[in-house]
C-alpha cells in the first residue's frame, strides 16, 4: 500500500478524503444527538435522518454520469464547498438557538446532495492518479482511511459536543470540509478525453437497470447487499442516540463510544474479509455475516451496561464491513465489463436505504421502546435471510469462479 502514497497527487487526494470522511463521521454522531435533543422523538429522529434518502434516490444515477462527463476536480470542489457552507450556517443557527424542525430537514437534504455529488467522483479518481498496478493498493488505502475516520469521528463528536456544545461540532465540520476543498485545488489530474457513446445519459442508466433486474446473480447480490443497510445499519445512526441518552444515561460521550466501537469492529471486519477471500461459497458467507449482525443487535438490546453494548457494537461493525467487502467483490466479478460501472453505482443507493430504514426504526422505537425496536429489526432481517436461503438456489450455489 505504501507504493500508492508515492504518487504526490494521490497523497493530496487522500488527505482531502481524510478531511471529508472525518467530518462526515462527526456529523453522523452529532446530527442524531441534536435532533433527538431538540425533538425528544424517535419518530422525528428517523424522519430527519430519513430525509437524506430523497437526494440520494433522485441524484445518484445522474451523479455517476456527471463523474464520467465533467471535470471531477470541479465536482469535488463544488461538493465540499457546499458541505462547508451548510455546516457553518447550521452551526451558527444552533449557536443562536434558532434551529427549527424545517432547518433539520433542510440541513439533512443539502448534505445528502453534497455527498451524492462527491462520492462517484472521489471513488473513481484514484484510478486516474496511480499506475494500474497500484490501483488496488490505492483502493485499499481509501478503505483504511474511511474505516479509521469512522473510529475517530464519532469519538471526536462526543468530545466536541461535551466541550463546546453541538454548535461547536458543526463549526469543526465546516472547517474540515473547507480544508478538503482547498487540498483538492492542489491536485493535478491528467487530461483525459471523455467517452462519447452517442446515447443519452438516461438511455445508459436504463440499460444498466434492466441488466441488474434481469441477471439472477446480480439481482441476488444487490438484494443481499441492500438488506443490512435497510434493516440493521439504521440501528447505529437512529437508535444509538436513544440508547446513549435514555438507556445508559451516557450522554454524547457514550454515543461517541458506541459509534467508535462500530468503526473499530469495521476495521477488524476488513481483515476478516481478506482472510476469508478464498472461501468458495461467498453467497452463504454473506448471509452468515448478516446473521452475525442480527445477533450483535440482539446483544445490544439485551445489554445491561454500556460496556457490554460497546462490545456487541464492535461485533456488529465487524460483520457489517466483512459482508460489504464480500458483496462488493462478488458484484464486480459477476458483472460484465461493459456493465460494471453502472452495476457498481447501484450500490451507492445503499446509504439511501439507511435513511429509509431510519423512517422505520424511529417510529418503532416510540412504539416498542428502543430495545423492542432493535429486536424487531434483527428478527425481520434474520427472517429475510432465511427466506432467501430457501427460495434462491443462486444463494446456496454461488461460488467464486
Amino acid at each position: 500500500m505504501a507504493s500508492a502514497l508515492a504518487y504526490r497527487d494521490f497523497r493530496r487526494l487522500w488527505a482531502s478524503s481524510l478531511c471529508s470522511w472525518s467530518s462526515q463521521w462527526i456529523q453522523q454522531a452529532a446530527l442524531g444527538w441534536v435532533v433527538y435533543e431538540i425533538t425528544g422523538s424517535g419518530a422525528m429522529l428517523g424522519a430527519v435522518l430519513g430525509a437524506r434518502a430523497l437526494p440520494m434516490f433522485l441524484l445518484t444515477p445522474l451523479s455517476g454520469v456527471a463523474a464520467d462527463r465533467y471535470d471531477r476536480r470541479r465536482l469535488l470542489q463544488a461538493s465540499q464547498t457546499l458541505a462547508s457552507a451548510v455546516s457553518l450556517a447550521f452551526g451558527a443557527a444552533l449557536a443562536l438557538g434558532v434551529v427549527g424542525t424545517w432547518m433539520l430537514f433542510a440541513f439533512t437534504m443539502l448534505m445528502g446532495a453534497s455527498n451524492v455529488l462527491d462520492r462517484p467522483a472521489r471513488m473513481s479518481m484514484a484510478f486516474e492518479l496511480v499506475a494500474r498496478e497500484d490501483a488496488m493498493k490505492a483502493v485499499a488505502l481509501n478503505t483504511i482511511g474511511f474505516s479509521m475516520m469512522r473510529i475517530v469521528g464519532p469519538a471526536l463528536a462526543g468530545y466536541l459536543i461535551g466541550a463546546f456544545g453541538a454548535a461547536g461540532s458543526f463549526f469543526v465540520q465546516g472547517l474540515l470540509y473547507g480544508a478538503s476543498a482547498l487540498v483538492v485545488l492542489t491536485v493535478v489530474f491528467p487530461k483525459k478525453a471523455r467517452r462519447s457513446t452517442g446515447t443519452s445519459a438516461l438511455a445508459e442508466i436504463l440499460e444498466g437497470l434492466r441488466f441488474a433486474a434481469g441477471d439472477p446473480p446480480t439481482r441476488l447480490l444487490l438484494t443481499l447487499g441492500a438488506l443490512p443497510f435497510f434493516l440493521l445499519v439504521p440501528v447505529w445512526g437512529t437508535l444509538f442516540p436513544i440508547y446513549a441518552k435514555d438507556v445508559f444515561a451516557a450522554g454524547p460521550q457514550g454515543l461517541g463510544m458506541l459509534l467508535t466501537a462500530v468503526g473499530v469492529g469495521g476495521t477488524l471486519g476488513g481483515f476478516a474479509a481478506n482472510a476469508l477471500s478464498r472461501v468458495e461459497r461467498q453467497g452463504l458467507l454473506q448471509a452468515a455475516w448478516v446473521l452475525v449482525m442480527c445477533a450483535a443487535i440482539v446483544g445490544i438490546a439485551a445489554s445491561a451496561s454500556l460496556g457490554a453494548a460497546i462490545a456487541f457494537a464492535a461485533l456488529g461493525g465487524a460483520a457489517e464491513m466483512a459482508h460489504l467487502a464480500s458483496n462488493m467483490a462478488m458484484l464486480q466479478m459477476s458483472a460484465p465489463e461493459a456493465m460494471r460501472g453502472r452495476v457498481s453505482s447501484l450500490m451507492m443507493l445503499n446509504p439511501a436505504l439507511i435513511s429509509v430504514g431510519a423512517l422505520i426504526a424511529g417510529p418503532l422505537s416510540d412504539l416498542l421502546g428502543v430495545r423492542g425496536a432493535s429486536l424487531a429489526l434483527a428478527a425481520a432481517a434474520s427472517a429475510a435471510v432465511l427466506v432467501l436461503y430457501f427460495v434462491s438456489p443462486q444463494l446456496r450455489e454461488m461460488r467464486i469462479k
